[in-house]
Formats: structure tokens, sequence, C-alpha cells
């Protein structure tokens, strides 16, 4: 499969501080806070690794409770949540948005290729901190 070239839009940015003053009030219940703090912690997941690795029950995924406490923390920066969803819809396959893309988005290969079942390239979709929220190296 052919890759789009769309993978190469400019993803809009936030500052950190916008980012952690949104999700100190956005409510998050304790299994989205661990979510999130995994995700910001080990940098790259698929959504059997983070499953796995918070002991998460199977319904809903991991990936619906990603997507909503992205919503969550999206209703107190309204503005870059609303170009992350533009963004996300335009750099989607199917022209369909994300609202995960918040926070992460799918990962790459080197020869430019999504990592992800339907492309070929791995079993499981996986996915990257943006590089601004990432913490796996605070110690």
């Amino acid at each position: 499969m052919e890759v789009p070239a769309r993978h190469c839009l400019k993803r809009p940015l936030l500052d950190v501080f916008q980012f952690e003053d949104a999700l100190a009030k956005s409510n998050l219940n304790d299994i989205e806070i661990s979510i999130i703090s995994y995700i910001r912690y080990v940098g790259t997941f698929t959504q059997p690794t983070l499953t796995q690795a918070l002991k998460l029950d199977s319904k809903p995924p991991a990936l619906s409770l990603l997507c909503a406490s992205c919503r969550k923390i999206g209703e107190h920066i309204p503005e870059h949540f609303e170009k992350v969803r533009v963004w996300s819809e335009k750099n989607s396959f199917d022209g369909v948005r994300w609202d995960g893309d918040l926070i992460c988005s799918t990962t790459w290969n080197v020869d430019g290729e999504r990592l992800v079942p339907e492309v070929g390239t791995t079993q499981f979709h996986n996915f990257a901190v943006h590089k601004e929220l990432f913490q796996g190296l605070d110690y």
C-alpha cells in the first residue's frame, strides 16, 4: 500500500504547561489518569501492551478510554483540540478524526509506512506520545 503524502502535515503543537493545566481541570477518573500517565512515561505503545501493563478490562477498549480522556482534556483547550481534530482527519487514511491524537499518534517506520495492520507492517496499531508530553526521562 502506498503511503499518502498527507503524513507530512505539521501537527498542531501545544505548550506542555497548557496541557498540564487542562489535564488538572479535566476531572479524569483513576483509570483515565493511569492511562495518560503510562503513555506519557513509556512513549510508545499498542492497545494490548497498554491493557496488559495497566491490567485493564478488555471492555471498554483502552483506546476508547484514551479518547474519552482526550475529550475531557480538550474541553479545557478547545481551540487547540479543534486544530488537532482537523489535523487528525486530514492525516487519516479514511478522513476520520481520532481524538487520541491530542496526546499521541500512529507511528511510522523508516520507509515512511504507518505501523498499522492495514499496511501490513505490524500486528497492532502502534502509537507514540507527542514529544512535548513525554515524561519518561524525568527522574
